[in-house]
């Protein structure tokens, strides 16, 4: 289901928008208002997968909503919709899905939300890892495992090693436990990953895995329960 919050200050024009996306199968109309500084406040808390802004607002511009929000929900999906042609450069900077002027092209916003449906579903199955430099976007598949890094973890894919701002902990809570298993305090391994087991002292395996030079290390308690 699409979920979507609606920031619309035209009360025709958003009982008509409102009307349109009641008819498309899979989209929620989960809020509107006519207020910029409502909506940004509805966005945070609702946390939806569209907000379709009207760029010109009472309190705050649809296009300051759409730079405010970007801080806490920077892969919301964000269609503008306006009279006004001079905004369509500050769309393109804020990554918006689409900029629809008024009157309203139906045909337009349908194809638009339904580009918006295959998009999400090509994704629903990868996780956001925050690191210093941005947010990366990982199929859990490609991880071989993660380890601890003090208040932080290394993340070991098939293309790339790096360290993000979640504790191991937070990561295995994002992460399906039918294919990830906690091996020790300091490692949580892809079952699916794993080659072979390597005696490496009185306490402990080594883990190796298939296509890879990572190594991970396996209680020997756990692995005798």
């Amino acid at each position: 289901m699409l979920r979507i919050v609606i920031a619309e200050d035209d009360i025709n024009f958003k009982k008509e928008l409102i009307k349109i996306l009641l008819t498309m199968e899979g989209v929620s109309v989960e809020y509107s208002t006519g207020d910029g500084n409502d909506a940004l406040e509805a966005l945070i808390k609702i946390k939806p997968d569209v907000a379709i802004l009207d760029i010109g607002l009472p309190g705050i511009s649809g296009i300051e909503v759409a730079k405010k929000i970007r801080e806490y929900m920077p892969f919301l999906e964000i269609i503008f919709i306006t009279s006004f042609e001079e905004y369509i450069k500050d769309a393109v900077k804020l990554y918006a899905s689409d900029y629809i002027e008024k009157p309203l092209d139906e045909k337009r916003l349908r194809e638009t939300l339904d580009r918006i449906k295959k998009k999400l579903l090509e994704v629903e199955n990868v996780i956001p890892f925050k690191t210093e430099d941005g947010v990366k976007l990982i199929n859990p598949k490609e991880i071989y495992c993660v380890q601890a890094s003090k208040k932080r973890s290394i993340v070991y894919t098939q293309k790339e090693k790096f360290i993000c701002d979640y504790s191991l902990k937070e990561i295995e809570e994002l992460l399906d436990g039918s294919m990830f298993f906690r091996t020790n305090r300091s490692f949580l391994v892809n079952l699916f990953k794993v080659e072979l087991l390597k005696d490496n002292n009185r306490t402990s395996f080594e883990i190796r895995f298939k296509g890879s030079n990572y190594k991970a290390y396996l209680s020997k308690e756990l692995y005798c329960k």
